[in-house]
């Protein structure tokens, strides 16, 4: 199974502010549909519940929700309480491909495991309380960007870049 970290974070690393992104960039959303349109979905429960969430999520069956909160439902997302769970559910269910859609938490513990990093670098930075952790160059070369300047709909300079493992022999 292939596991792709997918995230938009600031200059600074910010990935939101009170459960809630902290900017508007129409073309990050649709690349972030394009990279989501196939796979299996994982995310924590606070990005489920989020704005943001509630729209990306909306179909359910797609999803697997992490959360320490082992009553919790969500439609017909399937719930796992560890990381280890939540990676089994997703081969019991044949996934190729989990995309890993935060929060903080959720990137921080799955960073380890993953294969690939797509990140959308929003060119500025913001006052923010949840974190992308730090990228490590020696583990994570950069093989695809593509640059845009900010325009009408887009009010920030930014890139689309992928990474990949690096494998150590």
């Amino acid at each position: 199974m292939h596991i792709v970290l997918i995230a938009a974070k600031s200059d600074n690393n910010v990935i939101g502010r009170e459960n809630d992104l902290v900017w508007d960039l129409p073309a990050d959303q649709q690349f972030l549909e394009d990279q989501i349109s196939e796979g299996l979905l994982l995310t924590g429960r606070k990005s489920f519940e989020s704005s943001q969430g509630a729209e990306l999520f909306e179909d359910t069956s797609r999803v697997i929700l992490l959360t320490r909160q082992k009553e919790y439902q969500a439609g017909q997302a399937m719930v796992a309480s560890s990381l280890g769970e939540a990676l089994k559910l997703a081969e019991e269910q044949g996934a190729q491909r989990l995309c890993v859609l935060g929060g903080a938490s959720v990137y921080e513990d799955s960073m380890s495991c993953a294969d690939q990093l797509i990140i959308t670098e929003v060119h500025e930075t913001f006052e923010g309380d949840s974190f992308f952790p730090d990228i490590d160059t020696r583990v994570w070369k950069e093989v695809w960007r593509e640059d845009h300047q900010k325009d009408e709909e887009n009010p920030y300079d930014y890139s689309f870049v992928k990474y990949k493992k690096i494998y150590m022999d």
